[in-house]
């Protein structure tokens, strides 16, 4: 505890050394500063920034102080609004990095961060990690030229960074420079960076590369294999890949196995189809677009066929535009056929039923539906026990 209490009392002389006397005593403002201060040598961000907010509004250098503060509690807006008003004397290598990451993290890549990122460049050309994110901005939206002149002028002087190589490797592939690429990202596995997107790059840049010289097909294989060893199959595209490139040099069964997995990858999500339909039907139900939210029903039941509400909102709907009502009727029907097997009942599900029952004739032709239903499941129980 003395310890820390002397701690205490050094940082506040320290701070008032800086922040200046007044009268031979050091002035209110100097304290607060710094108590926020010391509560910022504890991590303690929470009480740092409102000892700072007391002085911020006369003190450029406390504003810095307490951008800070909302730039370690991911309050990026009040940061960057605080640290646009400071003039370039006052910003420093932190303040510049918070402005850029501020407004990456709010997703501003395409104006303010390279902004910040082209001004704390010009000052420190040397942070790898502003140069390797200013080049992915670069590469995301479509500007590998600019990416690539980046990491060039950065590997003038280190050619070893991981980070910057990468997004050199990028812009290369995406400039369909792809000896270059090809080389660029040979050395990044050389660098150590075997990861899932080198392998698959460069399986990439080998297939390009194949179509003059077939022989480069079997590097692409390789490469492909590694990606999908180390995603371990999760993803279609590189199993695609793999296989189409195995088919390409006649290896035909191990091609069609890797194709038929990319397949199986491909397919959608049943229960998230299944909601993305249903949500789909309810606004069409609900802006009146009765035949719309019938067809997305529909489809709610190619991902589960044992949808009673599906079936039921169709029938429901199909009643409410029909003046025959026979589409409605057959809904009915086979809502109450499969309700019949329900494995639970709600007091929902059984006012459905018996909405279901009155309406029109569907109680006598259930009564036919039912008897054929019944031969078809004894047939089926038959066949099952042979």
């Amino acid at each position: 505890m003395m310890i820390r209490n002397h701690l205490f009392s050094l940082l506040i002389a320290l701070a008032v050394s800086s922040q200046g006397w007044a009268g031979g005593k050091p002035t209110a403002d100097s304290l607060l500063v710094a108590q926020g201060d010391s509560c910022m040598a504890q991590y303690d961000y929470y009480h740092a920034m409102q000892y700072y907010t007391q002085v911020a509004e006369a003190d450029d250098m406390v504003k810095s102080k307490l951008a800070t503060c909302y730039f370690l509690r991911a309050d990026y807006r009040r940061c960057v609004a605080l640290l646009e008003q400071l003039p370039d004397s006052v910003l420093s290598h932190d303040a510049l990095r918070q402005l850029f990451y501020s407004y990456k993290a709010l997703d501003d890549k395409t104006t303010h961060q390279r902004r910040w990122g082209e001004r704390l460049l010009a000052r420190f050309p040397m942070d790898s990690e502003v140069v390797a994110d200013m080049a992915l901005a670069y590469n995301l939206f479509d500007e590998p030229e600019q990416a690539l002149a980046l990491t060039q002028r950065y590997e003038a002087e280190d050619a070893s960074n991981i980070l910057v190589k990468r997004q050199k490797a990028d812009a290369q592939f995406f400039l369909k420079q792809y000896p270059e690429a090809t080389e660029t990202y040979e050395q990044l596995l050389a660098l150590g960076d075997s990861t899932f997107a080198a392998h698959y790059s460069l399986g990439m840049c080998y297939e390009q590369l194949a179509e003059a010289d077939s022989t480069l097909l079997l590097k692409a294989v390789e490469h492909y294999g590694q990606a999908v060893y180390l995603n371990d199959s999760a993803k279609a595209w590189p199993l695609y890949h793999l296989g189409a490139a195995l088919v390409k040099l006649q290896r035909n069964a191990e091609g069609i196995h890797i194709l038929l997995m990319a397949l199986q990858r491909m397919q959608p999500d049943d229960a998230a189809m299944f909601n993305l339909h249903s949500a789909l039907a309810d606004g069409y139900y609900q802006n009146e677009e009765y035949y719309s939210a019938i067809w997305d029903w529909k489809n709610c039941l190619k991902y589960n066929p044992q949808s009673l509400a599906s079936l039921y909102n169709i029938a429901q709907t199909y009643e409410l535009i029909e003046e025959d009502g026979v589409k409605a009727e057959q809904a009915y029907i086979e809502f109450l056929l499969k309700a019949e097997s329900a494995d639970r009942t709600t007091p929902a599900l059984e006012e459905w039923k018996r909405h279901a029952e009155g309406f029109g004739h569907v109680h006598e032709r259930m009564e036919e539906k039912r008897a054929e239903y019944e031969r078809i499941v004894h047939r089926l129980k038959e066949i099952e026990n042979k």
